[in-house]
């Protein structure tokens, strides 16, 4: 069983723009490209554990160091949390480049840890009764400014950035703000940490100033899209920067089961129209301020192509209309 928590704050400011025209132009050989690169640039980190300081100071922190320490595995695993990130931000065209923090990984372990503590993750958790004030401080400072997750299991990182990305469960569907978060312009660099089956990902960071621009962000992007990047059954979102696009409340989103056609979007007629369910705009501050949400009827099989269609005022026509084959 796992849950996920995240956090809403005021939007970051968001080099060159993405749309679905940028992600559109690349081939699969291309993305699986870069996507090697990634890897290959990943094995290449050096980063060094490091032990929080200050923890054997107050009463009863002797008794939660060894909880608080950040372990060479952890650490190894942190690393492929940012390798899955980084992978996701590359296919939805965004800059792929965060890089972890040490003093965000520090955070978010005092983060974990508080969440272990209280029995749950909670964003803003009241002082637990014996706690000491200072380990309260600094875990409350990584709960509320991450991603929270957790597995019934004793890893609660291993997998948490699948989980945030598909943030397609009830409790998570109206806002899909993990997945906003994760997909932020702005972001340069994060942190994990990890107590048991409890894990934060460092969230509000906006150090990257590339990241500014008029910025359309689809899930799945436009052109190819790897069944392999694709967790579970999420629903679909596209992000628009709201200083420059506007997207009706109640929009009339379509999305057309293409087949083999090139017909779309110049004609439709003949074309199978999805239903769709959890159709929705949110508009909370999680890294773009402007997000539709939706999940066609049609789960996505290897092969499939579908086209989606938006009106959205400011796009260069009437509608953003692009096309998603996945493999």
């Amino acid at each position: 069983m796992r849950w996920i928590l995240a956090l809403s704050c005021l939007a970051a400011t968001l080099g060159a723009a993405v749309s679905p025209d940028t992600t559109a132009k690349r081939t699969r050989a291309e993305i699986e490209a870069g996507l090697k690169a990634l890897e290959t640039k990943a094995r290449t980190a050096k980063e060094e554990p490091k032990s929080p300081d200050g923890t054997d100071k107050g009463k009863g922190a002797k008794a939660i160091v060894n909880d608080l320490i950040i372990k060479p595995d952890e650490l190894k695993r942190a690393r492929a949390e940012l390798l899955r990130l980084n992978g996701y931000r590359y296919l939805c065209g965004l800059e792929a480049n965060v890089v972890l923090k040490e003093e965000y990984n520090l955070t978010c372990k005092f983060g974990a840890y508080l969440c272990s503590v209280i029995g749950r993750i909670e964003h803003t958790p009241a002082k637990p009764a014996g706690l000491d004030e200072l380990v309260y401080k600094k875990g409350y400072e990584g709960t509320s400014h991450s991603n929270l997750f957790w597995s019934s299991g004793p890893d609660g990182l291993t997998g948490s950035v699948n989980g945030y990305m598909d943030d397609s469960d009830a409790s998570n569907i109206a806002k899909v703000g993990h997945r906003r978060w994760c997909l932020n312009p702005a972001m340069g660099a994060t942190g994990f940490g990890q107590v048991r089956g409890y894990s934060a990902m460092w969230s509000m960071d906006a150090s990257n100033t590339a990241g500014k621009g008029e910025h359309i962000v689809c899930f799945p992007a436009a052109g190819f899209w790897p069944l392999a990047y694709w967790p579970n059954s999420p629903a679909w979102s596209i992000s628009l920067d709201p200083g420059r696009y506007r997207v009706e409340d109640n929009p009339e989103l379509k999305v057309y089961l293409l087949g083999g056609t090139e017909r779309f979007p110049q004609d439709t007629k003949g074309l199978k129209e999805l239903k769709l369910t959890d159709v929705r705009v949110a508009r909370e501050g999680m890294g773009i301020a402007q997000c539709v949400i939706f999940r066609p009827e049609v789960a996505p099989k290897r092969g499939n192509r579908f086209g989606v269609s938006l009106p959205v005022k400011g796009w260069r026509s009437a509608k953003l209309e692009y096309i998603v084959e996945f493999y």
